[in-house]
């Protein structure tokens, strides 16, 4: 786990990225969300519909329309671990959402048996996370700073919040908002300040469930039945929910499955990050702090529902109001703040619905993936053993094998996947190690290999790393899935999304040409005049006709 050393006032005062910011005030508050699935063709397909949240940061802000997840990995614990490190899962060792043992074990992106989580059996943390972050590096430089993060999901909050932060939160369908406790911690203090929010919901929703209230009647226009695998939907606004007569609400696994693919999630998401503002006092005590705000909703419904139904249309529109509410609140407390808004990863839409509209996409079922392939394997090789676990994109030789075992596993397992023609290519994990782009290489122009190269580690990326070809989605639809659309792959559609900053006063303007989501924190670094460990990314220039926000210099040192 990599810390920064204590910075030398004078030494900092030396290397820091110094700043003009265009705002009255430099910025006390960074807020930086995350909003989990946005990828930038969703964000252009409703950008001209948006009046609230959104609006304000595209047509005020500066707007970054095609930033990238450069790496090959578009999950959400890798998309995360990028957004403010600076750092690609390469470096972060962040490299899937679940990743495999040496001995066959999954390993969770955010597993950590050294803490213990209330009400859960097992510890979650960010001990994977190989990397320092802003939160860090702010208190670092100011030892009053404090880094808060919520969200709907415990990794999207863990990679934010980075080691050690004030305080992280994330949404437990039955318990409410949750969090980690270290050794040494006590549960009860560390979830004091989400106590009396989640005892408020409960009453709230004890007395009537909440509900997802349609906003106008455009997206009534992509309602209708459609069939994906064994699955039929009828999708309408709101989906339909039949409730557990008798059962509370947070005991209803229909109903926790309902809400957490509904707008309803990212609202009292940002209620909370309100709340939060205010119980810790961000940005209003001279130091500057930082809240990391993960929605995931859009990340729920698009997996549930797909990206191009009547869910998601009205889904955007909600996001839109409530994130407008959410920085009227922050008007509304006088405190100088700047907000950055990207994501972790895109998608692609349901297989079914992509291939009525002009592209031939095909469903596969990855589930018979493995086994198919050890059955060829171990007749080919005459093994007396399973010789290969893991996924469709990461495959893992088995350790009993032996070294002259295990170069005769890996070509064959290449040439096996090879004659698959849903398969585009297949490479080693040394090959990728090899393979890390120059850093001034334009992400849109990176070559497929040079993509999972951003994304592989020695320890923990699997001995194959497979592409598949475009347009390919994973899992089979059934009556007992929640499932019809993913992400995950090298190509486009999963790796652009938006990347926005907006600060009061902010020369607003449009930059069409790729940056990356490891710019976003040596810019915000530049911004508030910290100085970083080395970083993959690079600070961007916010302030036009002032002076540049980033002047470039060495960085110091990252603590070993």
């Amino acid at each position: 786990m990599v810390r920064l050393k204590t910075f030398v006032p004078a030494l900092l005062a030396a290397l820091c990225c110094a700043s003009a910011h265009a705002a009255a005030a430099p910025p006390k508050l960074i807020v930086a969300i995350a909003v989990d699935q946005l990828s930038a063709s969703l964000f252009e397909q409703y950008r001209g519909s948006f009046s609230g949240g959104l609006a304000r940061l595209a047509d005020e802000g500066v707007v970054f329309a095609n930033g990238y997840q450069s790496h090959a990995a578009t999950e959400t614990c890798p998309g995360h671990s990028t957004l403010l490190s600076g750092r690609h899962p390469s470096a972060t060792g962040i490299v899937a959402n679940d990743w495999w043992a040496a001995d066959g074990g999954k390993v969770y992106c955010v597993q950590d048996d050294t803490t213990t989580v209330p009400g859960r059996a097992q510890g979650r943390g960010p001990a994977n996370l190989r990397v320092s972050t802003l939160g860090e590096w702010l208190h670092a430089a100011d030892a009053a700073s404090r880094t808060i993060a919520v969200s709907g999901k415990d990794r999207a909050a863990i990679m934010m919040a980075g080691h050690d932060p004030t305080a992280v939160y994330w949404w437990d369908d039955e318990l409410g908002f949750n969090t980690y406790v270290a050794p040494g911690q006590s549960a009860e203090r560390r979830l004091a300040p989400v106590a009396a929010f989640n005892d408020e919901l409960a009453r709230r929703w004890a007395k009537a469930p909440p509900q997802w209230q349609p906003l106008g009647a455009r997206c009534a226009a992509l309602q209708g039945t459609r069939r994906y695998g064994d699955l039929t939907l009828d999708h309408r606004v709101p989906p339909p929910l039949t409730l557990d007569a008798g059962k509370p609400l947070r005991e209803d696994r229909n109903f926790q499955k309902w809400m957490a693919a509904s707008p309803i999630l990212d609202a009292i998401t940002l209620e909370l990050a309100a709340r939060l503002v205010d119980q810790f006092e961000l940005g209003a005590r001279g130091a500057v702090d930082l809240l990391a705000i993960s929605l995931s909703a859009t990340d729920k419904i698009g997996h549930r529902y797909g990206n191009q139904g009547p869910e998601m249309c009205d889904q955007l529109a909600h996001l839109d109001r409530d994130l407008g509410a959410f920085l009227a609140r922050l008007d509304a407390r006088k405190i100088p703040y700047l907000v950055v808004l990207s994501a972790d990863h895109g998608a692609l839409d349901a297989a079914e619905r992509v291939a009525t509209r002009g592209v031939a996409a095909v469903r596969i079922d990855d589930d018979k993936l493995v086994p198919a392939l050890n059955r060829t394997l171990r007749a080919q090789l005459k093994l007396d053993f399973e010789p290969l676990f893991g996924d469709a994109q990461q495959l893992y030789v088995a350790a009993r094998a032996d070294a002259k075992q295990r170069a005769a596993i890996v070509a064959a397992a290449r040439e096996a996947l090879r004659k698959n023609p849903d398969v585009f290519a297949v490479y080693g994990k040394r090959e990728a190690l090899a393979a890390r782009p120059p850093r001034d290489r334009p992400a849109d122009e990176l070559t497929l290999l040079e993509r999972f190269a951003e994304s592989t580690d020695a320890q923990r990326s699997g001995d194959l790393l497979v592409a598949w070809q475009p347009y390919r989605s994973f899992g089979m639809p059934s009556k007992a899935g929640d499932t019809i659309a993913g992400h995950g792959s090298p190509w486009n559609y999963d790796r652009r999304v938006p990347i926005l900053f907006w600060w009061p006063g902010a020369h607003g303007f449009e930059q069409s040409l790729p940056i990356e989501t490891v710019d976003i924190a040596p810019t915000l670094a530049a911004l508030v005049g910290i100085a970083t460990p080395p970083l993959d990314g690079v600070c961007r220039d916010l302030d036009r006709g002032l002076a540049s926000t980033c002047v470039h210099s060495t960085n110091l040192p990252a603590r070993p």
